[in-house]
């Protein structure tokens, strides 16, 4: 079960825990959770891999906690990361110096529209 893009981490969990609560025989809390993450995505399997050992209401606050850091940009989102890594990697086969047709970019020269004042040298006693 994948969480929704319309739906918060505590939502997702929620309904996450719905389903598991209709499985036969019941689920260990420990079991629940190694499942859980096993079953997140990598924004979110990254950061939660430290609560095994933890409990679910505890998880669920951590994943809130990390969800919001994302969200405000205090914590880079494995996606970002991705797909910057990815635009450098591309960006690299350029090392030779070399411009691409698609790096270049126009000049444009005008002419000065104040005067230059006077350049002043400081020549050291």
């Amino acid at each position: 079960m994948r969480k929704k893009t319309i739906e918060n981490f505590r939502e997702y969990t929620s309904r996450w825990r719905e389903q598991v609560a209709r499985v036969k025989p019941p689920m260990k809390e420990s079991e629940m959770i190694d499942v859980f993450l096993q079953a997140q995505e990598p924004n979110y399997f990254h950061y939660l891999l430290f609560v095994v050992g933890k409990t679910f209401a505890k998880v669920i606050k951590i994943g809130e906690m990390m969800e919001n850091g994302i969200k405000s940009r205090k914590i880079v989102s494995q996606a970002a990361l991705k797909a910057t890594t990815q635009v450098i990697k591309n960006g690299s086969k350029n090392l030779g110096g070399k411009k691409m047709k698609k790096d270049v970019a126009n000049v444009v020269s005008g002419t000065q529209k104040y005067p230059r004042g006077p350049v002043y040298k400081y020549a050291p006693p």
